[in-house]
């Protein structure tokens, strides 16, 4: 049974540094480099990769771009008032649900009473947040793409800020087209939708939790939606 689960906040060196913070790098191995570890979401931990951008040349207004390992499911968060660390854990905990579920409510994988009970079961499980510094070279390469996504977007739009239903609006897309990366183990090309892995995951990890829920604490999909506003 699931009670706790490790969510591992990787931040670059960019993020490290627009924090202030001193985060410790995960282990490696002697005489490998430090601070590239790879990064696999399983049982025992969540793990997310994240950079900060600007959003053009020297701007004050940034996005930060968050990837799940696994998935390489992606969201935005806008910034332009400063993010203190637990604003920021805080604010992510809450945004990959979030995006989770709007991108499920437009692609339309599971029904929508469906999501609402994942969503439910997802909040009976400990998400233990813990910030390291690293940066896996092969989730960087689907985070510079959206990066260009971005500062391309909002250059159309003739913006300087990324509005949150833009930002919303974006991860959907990038979410539901096709990712293609090497495995490590059988060094073959996979194509798969983001949004269907971390779906798998999602309820790899409902599944696992066998909880006991109360069902009349269930909340619906519009109740969640009256909520988010």
């Amino acid at each position: 049974m699931i009670n706790n689960i490790t969510l591992y906040l990787s931040a670059s060196n960019a993020l490290n540094k627009y924090l202030k913070a001193d985060l410790p790098r995960l282990p490696h191995e002697p005489n490998e480099q430090a601070g590239v570890n790879t990064l696999i979401s399983d049982s025992d931990c969540f793990n997310w990769q994240l950079q900060i951008i600007d959003n053009s040349y020297k701007s004050r207004e940034k996005t930060i771009i968050v990837c799940e390992a696994n998935s390489r499911f992606t969201f935005f968060i806008p910034v332009s008032l400063k993010l203190s660390q637990e604003e920021l854990t805080d604010r992510l905990q809450y945004e990959w649900q979030l995006i989770l579920a709007e991108t499920l409510e437009v692609y339309r994988l599971i029904p929508r009473s469906d999501i609402a009970t994942l969503l439910s079961d997802l909040s009976h499980i400990d998400f233990s947040p813990q910030w390291v510094k690293n940066t896996d070279l092969s989730i960087s390469g689907h985070i510079n793409d959206a990066a260009q996504w971005v500062t391309q977007t909002l250059k159309e739009e003739g913006l300087y800020e990324l509005p949150k239903e833009l930002a919303i609006e974006l991860a959907v897309c990038l979410n539901t087209q096709p990712k293609r990366i090497t495995n490590k183990t059988t060094r073959r090309k996979e194509k798969f939708l983001p949004i269907k892995r971390l779906l798998e995951y999602s309820q790899s990890l409902q599944t696992s939790s066998n909880e006991v829920i109360d069902r009349t604490n269930v909340i619906n999909f519009s109740d969640y939606k009256k909520g988010e506003k």
